[in-house]
């Protein structure tokens, strides 16, 4: 399926939609930037934060950027990634999406769930 790059933002924002609550929605920028965070401290590492990032979503011009925050806390737990999305990962925690087939967003659905499990297992984020 080709789909233009507001439609794969769509897709994406209403997919970080399903985890309010317990998560919080921050929007902002000039790129649509659409941004969830656990509101409440947390403990990662040792260290004590005042809310916990979990993932967002900005529109570019030639593609959509999915940041996946759990992928850089603990990259080990997501080795398993599908390949159609593992080459479109940049860097250690930023996606770019240039297409909206059903495998890639299907695989997009299954690590944001991931994430969010392994974040609630750990403590990170409640119910």
């Amino acid at each position: 399926m080709t789909a233009s790059i507001p439609d794969i933002y769509s897709s994406i924002h209403m997919l970080l939609d399903n985890y309010v609550p317990p998560l919080t929605p921050r929007a902002e920028g000039n790129n649509n930037r659409y941004d969830m965070y656990y509101p409440h401290s947390v403990e990662l590492f040792g260290k004590n934060y005042p809310e916990l990032y979990f993932a967002g979503v900005a529109a570019y011009e030639k593609y959509v950027a999915l940041y996946f925050f759990p992928i850089y806390s603990h990259p080990t737990e997501f080795t398993d990634i599908p390949d159609a999305l593992k080459k479109m990962l940049k860097g250690k925690s930023c996606f770019h999406i240039k297409s909206g087939e059903d495998a890639v967003m299907k695989a997009i659905r299954l690590l944001l769930d991931s994430g969010f499990s392994f974040y609630q297992s750990k403590g990170l984020i409640k119910k």
